[in-house]
């Protein structure tokens, strides 16, 4: 893919993603046209990634739960921890 395309694809106008290239090495972005990519924020603070092993059984029970309560296994996961912290 050429420059051209790219401009096209991204909706830039022509020279101009060269212009914003040029200025981002420089350190002279524009404030607020910062895009972050992947997931939104969960939280105001930063998060922590957590494991365990359960056995199969367990887990597709698990699954079904969540699925039963329109859930995913993360979503599930964070309410039952959130609300045993809180109890806690």
């Amino acid at each position: 893919m050429d420059a051209k395309q790219l401009e096209k694809m991204m909706g830039f106008a022509p020279g101009e993603l060269k212009k914003t290239a040029e200025a981002y090495e420089k350190d002279e972005w524009p404030k607020g046209h910062t895009i972050k990519l992947g997931r939104p924020p969960i939280s105001d603070e930063p998060s922590v990634v957590i494991s365990a092993r359960v056995g199969e059984s367990i887990l597709e029970a698990f699954d079904e739960k969540a699925k039963r309560h329109g859930q995913t296994r993360t979503e599930r996961l964070r309410e039952l921890i959130t609300l045993d912290a809180l109890i806690a």
